[in-house]
């Protein structure tokens, strides 16, 4: 005995074919455990009040529906699509911070990159690429040339304005510099203008005032065109 059945939903059309009550029952509980694991999609293929009548051989003038579609295929590629303009909105902010910083130092992104890294997803704090050995005499005065240009870029790139001392002090010791007896580094005499200090021990942070946000930039210009 040979069973045909179509089952139509909206623009959805199942046709299940057996040759017996038992080949039709185990085709009829696949087709219940498929509209079981896709509930949620197949509330959402619900016919319309007008839709249009099917012809004298059962099949839809509307077409079968694209299976595709149903199983979620075309929704996944949609979220694919606005991930990857979320990551180049991401790319572009990125791009568009790295210039403004540059400009502020009047040298080109990839001179800025070459001198300074920064972590794309600001999870590491910056460092130093260049050899800083050179930027003073003393290790108190590389601490501080140093933590100017780091806070600087922590500031404009990770769009925080105050770091913890603990990170300051991971972000100096990655740019090759020495942040032993850092404490030192605020006895400077131009140190009370420029860092604004807060907090003692774990919660101590600081973060750089207009006046140390200038020298910042003033001293990442003379560095960038320096040769060394």
């Amino acid at each position: 005995m040979d069973i045909h059945v179509t089952l139509r939903h909206g623009p959805l059309e199942v046709e299940i074919d057996a040759d017996s009550d038992d080949e039709y029952q185990s085709e009829l509980l696949n087709l219940l455990e498929f509209l079981e694991e896709y509930e949620e999609r197949f509330s959402d293929l619900e016919p319309e009040p007008d839709e249009s009548e099917t012809d004298e051989s059962g099949e839809s003038e509307e077409g079968q529906a694209s299976m595709d579609a149903f199983t979620g295929g075309e929704v996944l590629s949609e979220q694919d699509q606005v991930s990857n303009e979320g990551d180049s909105s991401v790319a572009n902010g990125d791009e568009d911070t790295i210039e403004t910083v540059a400009k502020k130092a009047n040298a080109s992104p990839e001179q800025l990159r070459e001198f300074i890294d920064i972590d794309p997803e600001r999870e590491e704090p910056p460092f130093i690429v260049p050899e800083t050995g050179e930027f003073a005499d003393t290790k108190t005065r590389r601490q501080f040339i140093g933590s100017l240009i780091l806070l600087a870029v922590w500031d404009d790139c990770y769009e925080e304005d105050r770091m913890k001392s603990s990170t300051l002090k991971d972000a100096l010791e990655f740019s090759d510099i020495d942040s032993d007896s850092m404490y030192n580094m605020y006895d400077l005499a131009d140190a009370e203008s420029a860092f604004d200090k807060s907090g003692m021990g774990r919660n101590a942070t600081v973060g750089l005032t207009r006046p140390g946000k200038r020298e910042a930039y003033k001293t990442l210009r003379e560095l960038l065109h320096s040769e060394i």
